[in-house]
This record gives C-alpha cells, sequence and structure tokens, in this order.
C-alpha cells in the first residue's frame, strides 16, 4: 500500500527496541541485533515498535489528555501556564496541534518492518508459535495506531465514513501517500485484528515490565471490540467483548482494592496498558501524564465540576482525586500516581469495565443475547454503589465518563454517538473560553493535520476550513 518518506529513515535511523523498553539503539549500529533476519532481532524489535507509545505525544501524556479537557471532563486549573490552552478552548489550528501523527506512524512502520522480515525469515528451529505471536503483536499494534491517527485527525464512522480519514499503510516503502477514507482505514484496523487474533496466543510474551503491555489474543478481541463499537456494529460489539469478559482473564476492581491498583503493573482490570518507566526511549520526563495532573507538578489541568457532579454519595471512584491547599475548589485525578516517581506510570488503554459497558451500550442499541442492566448493575456494585432497577443509554454514557475519565475516551464517546459538547458557562468563563458548546457536526471534531506534515507531503490534503 502506502508509506511516508521520513517515517523510513526514522525507522532504519533508529529502529527500537530493546530490553524492558528501556532504551533505543540505532539499527545499524546495535551490537544486539545487526538486523531483522533473525527470530531474537525480530523480538526485539517488536519491543521496539511499542515504544512511541509511551511518547508524550501519545500515551505519555497528549492522547489521553486531550480526550477529556476537549470531551468535558477536564479543565484549566488555577495552575496553569498555558499547557493545552488551544485544545481547551477548541482553537487548535496546523501550527498548533496533535504532534500524534510523528508517533504513530513509528509504531506503524516498524510493524510493517517486522511483518515484511518476518514472513521471509529462514531460521532453523524457530518455533512457528512464538513467530506468529510476534506477527500478531506487530498487526496489534499497527491497528491500534491506525485507530487512535483516525480518531485523532477524521471526524466520526458514524457520522461520514467516506470523508477524508489518514493515509493507510502497510509496507516501510518510500511514498507521498494521500489520506484513505475513513471507512478504509477502518477496513484495514479490522483486517489487522483479525489477524492478530488468529496469531496471537492467549497469553502475552513473558517481560522484565508488565505483561499488560504486550498484546495477546483477548487485546486484540477487546481493541475490536471498541473499534465495532465505534462503528455502530452493536451485535458485534456485544460479541467480541463478551469474549473477552468470559475469558476469565481479568477480574474487576471491586470498592475494597480501587484506590490501591492505580500506577502499579498488570492489574486485574487491565487488559491493555503502556508500560511507563523512567529511562525509555520515549520517556516524557517532565512532560509524562502524571506531571500535567499532579497539584504540586505542572497541574495544568484538573477535573471540571460537571464530571466531579457525577459522582454519587459512597462511589469509591469519587475518592480518587487530589487537592491543593492553595486552591480547595479544585481537583486533579489520581489516576496517575507514579511508580519510582510522580513522573512514571503505566498508562491504561484498555480495562474490563469498558467491555461491560459495551456490552451494556450495545445491548441498549438492539444486540441481543444480553443484558444491559446486569452489566450495568456489575459496574456500579464493584465501586461501592447499590443496583438499580432501569439503565438507559444516558445512564451508560454518564457511567463512561465516572468510569473512564483521564483514561482517553470521552471527546471521541461524543462524536461516535453524534452527541454535542455543553460545558457549564459559569465554570468555564472563569477561564474566559470562547468555545464554550461546540455542536456536533462542526469541521472542529477533526484535529488538523500537523502543517509540516502537509507542507512536505503535497499528496496530504488538510482537513476543510483549516
Amino acid at each position: 500500500m502506502k508509506s511516508i518518506k521520513y517515517l523510513l529513515l526514522v525507522l532504519l535511523a533508529s529502529f527500537a527496541s530493546c530490553d524492558n523498553f528501556l532504551e533505543l539503539e540505532p539499527k545499524l549500529e546495535n551490537t544486539k541485533i545487526l538486523s531483522l533476519s533473525t527470530y531474537a532481532g525480530l523480538e526485539e524489535a517488536t519491543l521496539g515498535a511499542y515504544a512511541p507509545l509511551y511518547s508524550s505525544n501519545w500515551y505519555g501524556r497528549y492522547f489521553p489528555v486531550i480526550a477529556d479537557l476537549k470531551g468535558g471532563n477536564a479543565k484549566a486549573s488555577p495552575n496553569n501556564t498555558g499547557r493545552f490552552r488551544t485544545e481547551y478552548t477548541w482553537t487548535n489550528d496546523p501550527s498548533n496541534t496533535s504532534s500524534l501523527f510523528t508517533n504513530a506512524y513509528q509504531t506503524i512502520v516498524r510493524a510493517s518492518s517486522i511483518l515484511e522480515y518476518a514472513e521471509i525469515l529462514n531460521e532453523p528451529n524457530v518455533d512457528e508459535i512464538s513467530l506468529n505471536h510476534i506477527k500478531g503483536e506487530s498487526y496489534f499494534l499497527r491497528a491500534l495506531a491506525h485507530f487512535d491517527l483516525v480518531r485523532m485527525y477524521a471526524q466520526a464512522y458514524t457520522y461520514q465514513p467516506e470523508s477524508l480519514g489518514v493515509p493507510v499503510i502497510t509496507k516501510s516503502e518510500i511514498s507521498y501517500p494521500e489520506r484513505n477514507t475513513i471507512l478504509e482505514v477502518y477496513t484495514q484496523i479490522n483486517t489487522d485484528l483479525d489477524k492478530a487474533i488468529s496469531m496471537l496466543g492467549v497469553q502475552s510474551r513473558t517481560t522484565t515490565g508488565s505483561a499488560a503491555a504486550l498484546a495477546n489474543k483477548y487485546t486484540a478481541y477487546a481493541l475490536k471490540a471498541k473499534v465495532a463499537l465505534y462503528m455502530g456494529e452493536w451485535q458485534n460489539a456485544a460479541d467480541l467483548a463478551d469474549m473477552v469478559i468470559e475469558s476469565g482473564n481479568y477480574t474487576l476492581y471491586t470498592a475494597a482494592n480501587y484506590l490501591d491498583v492505580w500506577g502499579k503493573d498488570a492489574q486485574s482490570e487491565v487488559i491493555f496498558e503502556v508500560f511507563g518507566k523512567d529511562g525509555q526511549a520515549f520517556y516524557p520526563g517532565f512532560n509524562e501524564i502524571g506531571n500535567i495532573y499532579y497539584p504540586n507538578g505542572y497541574g495544568d489541568v484538573c477535573a471540571s465540576d460537571d464530571l466531579l457532579n457525577l459522582y454519587e454519595s459512597g462511589d469509591i471512584r469519587s475518592q480518587l482525586f487530589q487537592y491543593h491547599s492553595k486552591y480547595p475548589s479544585y481537583s486533579w485525578p489520581a489516576k496517575y500516581p507514579g511508580k519510582s516517581h510522580i513522573r512514571e506510570n503505566n498508562i491504561p488503554v484498555l480495562r474490563l469495565s469498558e467491555m461491560y459497558l459495551i456490552r451494556a451500550e450495545a445491548s441498549l442499541n438492539n444486540a441481543i443475547g444480553y443484558n444491559a442492566l446486569s452489566d450495568y448493575n456489575m459496574i456500579r456494585t464493584n465501586r461501592g454503589l447499590t443496583a438499580v432497577g432501569s439503565v438507559n443509554l444516558q445512564d451508560i454514557y454518564n457511567e463512561r465518563r465516572r468510569e473512564l475519565c483521564f483514561e482517553g475516551n470521552q471527546v471521541w464517546d461524543l462524536s461516535r454517538t453524534g452527541r454535542n459538547l455543553n460545558r457549564d458557562e459559569n465554570e468555564i468563563r472563569i477561564t474566559e473560553t470562547d468555545n464554550i458548546d461546540i455542536d456536533f457536526p462542526n469541521y472542529r471534531w477533526a484535529m488538523p493535520l500537523p502543517l509540516n506534515e502537509v507542507t512536505v507531503n503535497k499528496n496530504l490534503k488538510q482537513n476543510p476550513e483549516y
């Protein structure tokens, strides 16, 4: 298919990997891996394909923060020094937009290169199951990267599937790609996930980091369930989420342990997470997600009153916020407490609770065979609340906010369901925001492509009205 010239050069200059996601060595100078023509080299390179996920432009900070800040779960705090102001006010332009583009395509090109070399590997005594698992991880990573890109830079699939998506890249060759349609991007995502499911084992490969940071078969099922949710394929979404729930591999947090699970490796609910460690190749340093939400660190972004008011009395999740003595009326999320220090966190991407919420939402949209109320109450009773007797779609939307806040979902939950952003006018005007409410549809729901990308590649069309 297509690929991106400068990303190939990045690949050749710095094909990461190495022990425990910790360091990046130039491929042509790497004393451990002389090439991708050995199984050991492919193993190491696969870790390198995961590495960009921890970049500050991706899960290391920007991607989760923008989803909650633009979606109404977060706001600029009194500590704010200008960080994320354009996202908060929905005033991004091509010169000031998400930089996810580069890091996500790094992962895509690395994963594609691994797949190309794995197909022609000629090494005696290589276990086919192990080789297939590495290939499955690469397909999963390529699907995840395309999914995050199309959410960031394109309109919702459920609104305009034939409009501009992002370039679909499946080979590491030099070219100047055009943008595929949103439909074509989602088709490739599903193709890659189907291949990942067929090749991955039910357990992740062993690692000295977090086991949940490497994909297995259920990781791919979970992502495919989420993709189906974004496509409005309700029965498929419910069935896939059910496969993960019924696997028995994961257990919901309870009210008794909920406050203690954050920041630790491979907790019972985590299906997939980005493993964070100081010293990794893409370690964000002071720009790591923990610091932006830490009131004694940068602390630029805090929780909105709109979100906080959704929590009922007795909900254990309402206790997962932190405060600053100077600003007693503000609350900062505490989902990223740090490990060795505040700027070192594992970032959850897929959790079991989301699978219950996917299955519940799909059930309310006429997926058959499942009980939305039972799934909704499963979350409630494990968060310290009593079961209720009825549930509707707005209840599920609110529950997604309470449960998944600060994990990178809310703005796209709004767009995929065609809902407007409505923020509290009195709260917002404290910070002199112009765009208090954003109606859907609107061109702003797709972030502009970075200016340098459309300048270098004349085939890359900018989003309309930017």
